[in-house]
């Protein structure tokens, strides 16, 4: 069997021009509704970040003041460490030199004494210059003897002896002294 198509040609080539006017306007249709999607999905995340930001900024003032108090108090707080710290020096060396004196006029012995001391370094290891004069010599060797058998003194060096004609010896000394570890302890 024929088919015979009565309808004229430009009648169907307007319908099929209609179809697919009608097809394209679908599709452009879908396209712009993903366009505004992926557009508003954009704008969204963008507000959204832009609020977040505006949040982080404002915990960041926030956290920033308590930062700078935190930091200051740590600055104060180490200073009075610091001023602590020198007291306990202070402290700890304040009985360092009448111990000094102490062992030293121990150690003298009889028919010595000082005409002039000097101390030169820090405590607890300092440096003793002195001038002395004694009754005899016998006096001046019991007392050297003493410091070399001595815990806290070390290292006894004496200058040249004079003898004055009354038997008077005038000498210099020098010792380091370090306290031994009982006597620090106390």
């Amino acid at each position: 069997m024929i088919k015979v198509n009565l309808v004229p040609q430009e009648i169907l080539d307007k319908e099929l021009q209609k179809q697919r006017l009608a097809q394209v306007s679908v599709a452009a249709a879908f396209i712009g509704v993903f366009f505004l999607a992926v557009s508003f999905s954009h704008y969204y995340k963008s507000v959204t970040l832009a609020d977040r930001l505006v949040e982080a900024e404002a915990e960041f003032k926030r956290l920033e003041v308590i930062v700078k108090q935190v930091e200051e108090l740590e600055a104060k707080a180490k200073a009075v460490k610091a001023r602590l710290d020198v007291i306990g020096d202070l402290l700890m060396a304040r009985p360092f030199y009448p111990r000094f004196m102490t062992r030293l006029l121990e150690a003298l012995g009889d028919g010595i004494w000082l005409s002039a001391l000097n101390v030169s370094g820090s405590a607890p290891n300092i440096t003793v210059n002195m001038s002395c004069q004694a009754t005899g010599v016998e006096a001046v060797t019991r007392w050297l003897r003493a410091l070399q058998t001595s815990a806290s003194f070390k290292e006894p060096s004496m200058g040249g002896l004079v003898i004055a004609a009354d038997g008077l010896v005038t000498f210099s000394m020098s010792l380091k002294y370090k306290p031994d570890a009982p006597a620090a302890a106390k």
